[in-house]
């Protein structure tokens, strides 16, 4: 099976994704039957669907999988996964919940207005991993398009967008990974000066 580029080795992330957010949205017009827009619910930072929305994702960005382990969940926003200008100003089926997704505000705020043909809908979506057959994680932890998709204008075009390239995006991978071995093994008393060089990397992360 194909890896998801969003996940290191030490990922042990959910499947039910599309599932989960079924039952939540469900919970949601149970408990605020007036609520017609789903989005106005999971947004809010301070409330409990918002947190439980994060966990579906497993605390991941869906885009580009950083967690908030690296970047605070406070920099973690409720994506539209197609845009709202997309909806011609119907905000109750650009916010319902099959159309947000879980980002950190580097990719939310980078990918906001593009816009792209319904196929690709397919092709991005992340709930269902189809993402994952677009995009790969290189040996050096920076993201690449598959050659197959790399004459796509729509998909170079989001790869472009969301700034996949950043030399960030290593670094959060790294962490990532650093973070994951750290906590499987933190009993090893070998690795107590590790988490010291994670925080540290992360503080010189956070400053760029």
């Amino acid at each position: 099976m194909k890896n998801d580029y969003r996940n290191t080795r030490y990922c042990n992330c959910k499947k039910k994704i599309i599932f989960d957010k079924i039952l939540l949205e469900e919970k949601i017009k149970n408990e605020h039957s007036k609520a017609k827009i789903i989005y106005n619910q999971v947004s809010k930072k301070d409330g409990k669907y918002n947190k439980e929305f994060r966990k579906i994702y497993g605390n991941k960005c869906a885009y580009c999988g950083v967690t908030t382990e690296v970047v605070s969940s406070e920099l973690f926003e409720i994506d539209h996964f197609i845009c709202e200008s997309s909806f011609n100003g119907d905000s109750i089926s650009a916010g319902k919940m099959s159309n947000l997704v879980l980002s950190c505000k580097r990719c939310n705020r980078a990918k906001k207005d593009f816009v792209w043909d319904d196929i690709y809908s397919e092709k991005f979506n992340v709930d269902d991993e189809s993402i994952t057959k677009l995009f790969y994680r290189d040996i050096d932890y920076s993201i690449k398009i598959e050659d197959e998709f790399r004459t796509d204008s729509t998909i170079c075009g989001f790869y472009e967008k969301l700034k996949f390239k950043e030399e960030i995006r290593r670094l959060d991978f790294l962490l990532m990974n650093m973070y994951g071995f750290y906590n499987k093994y933190k009993n090893d008393k070998r690795l107590n000066g590790l988490l010291e060089c994670i925080l540290i990397l992360q503080k010189k992360r956070n400053e760029l």
